[in-house]
This record gives C-alpha cells, structure tokens and sequence, in this order.
C-alpha cells in the first residue's frame, strides 16, 4: 500500500504539470487518480500509447490500470448526470500499481506526446 500510494503522490504532482492535462483530482491519499486530458489530444490513441499501463474494465490490481468512465463504468448514467458530476469523455481514471514510478512517468509522457491532435 505505501508503494501504491507514494506512486499516485508522484505521478499526481507530475501530471498537473505536463501539456495535455487540463487538471488532475488526486485526494492525497492511496493510489487512485483522475484527470482530464485536453480538447486537443485523443484519448483512444492516449490509451493506444500506453506501454506500461493497461486499459482495463475494472481498477484494483498491483499493476497500473486505466479507465474512462464516461465509456465504461458511468456509461449507464445518463448523460446529464454524467457531465454534471464532471464526468466527460476526457476523463481518465488511473489505479496505481506497483511499477517504477519513473517508468509510469515515462509511458503516461509519451502516451500524451503521441495523442496529441494534428493541426490540419
């Protein structure tokens, strides 16, 4: 557990500083983090990218797992609900594993880095 939370810590506080997140919820605590990727990037190709992280149905395991609610665990709500809680098709929800940090760093860096939307 301390493992689990001491990489959510570190990856909260280094993603509200990359280009590509809009904001990052993190309650200081354990290993479950949220945040928003930008207008500008695509989350299918973001979840493509990943290398380190998997794209999952559900959370809670040693490795680090990512979801989208608006398309997976929310998707029954409706969608005024949804967008009213602050649930978007943007949010990405992360369960922090076990893995180096420096490592979940780097993968959710160029998963980021490579979803950014071309300009044409």
């Amino acid at each position: 557990m301390h493992a689990h939370a001491a990489n959510a810590q570190f990856l909260a506080e280094q993603l509200a500083q990359l280009d590509g997140i809009d904001r990052v919820l993190y309650a200081g605590v354990g290993g479950m983090i949220s945040f928003y990727l930008n207008d500008q990037y695509d989350v299918n190709t973001f979840l493509q990218g990943l290398r380190v992280c998997s794209f999952a149905e559900s959370l809670g395991g040693v490795e680090s797992l990512v979801t989208v609610p608006d398309v997976q665990t929310h998707h029954d709500m409706p969608i005024t609900n949804r967008r009213a809680l602050g649930i978007t098709p943007n949010l990405i929800r992360l369960s922090v594993g076990l893995e180096d940090q420096d490592n979940l760093l780097e993968d959710l860096q160029q998963a980021i880095a490579h979803a950014k939307k071309s300009e044409d």
